[in-house]
């Protein structure tokens, strides 16, 4: 399961152009993103989210949500 949301999150960076992605968590169906840019990962009125939430449910059997923790700029 790392694996599938290693290989999403990667398409997801590339497609945001953000590379301050830490790292993240995933733990009863919430993937926790450490991240110091989280609106680049959210996308123009939320369709990077949309889109690859909707990826995630498709992949990940018990996926629920995605939750965004914004770290300081000087972490990644």
């Amino acid at each position: 399961m790392g694996r599938k949301i290693k290989k999403i999150l990667k398409a997801w960076k590339k497609e945001s152009g953000t590379d301050r992605v830490i790292q993240f968590r995933y733990r009863g169906g919430i993937l926790k993103i450490y991240t110091s840019q989280p609106g680049w990962l959210i996308g123009r009125s939320g369709v990077l989210h949309d889109k690859y939430e909707q990826l995630l449910k498709g992949e990940i059997y018990d996926f629920k949500a995605i939750e965004f923790i914004e770290t300081d700029y000087y972490w990644a």
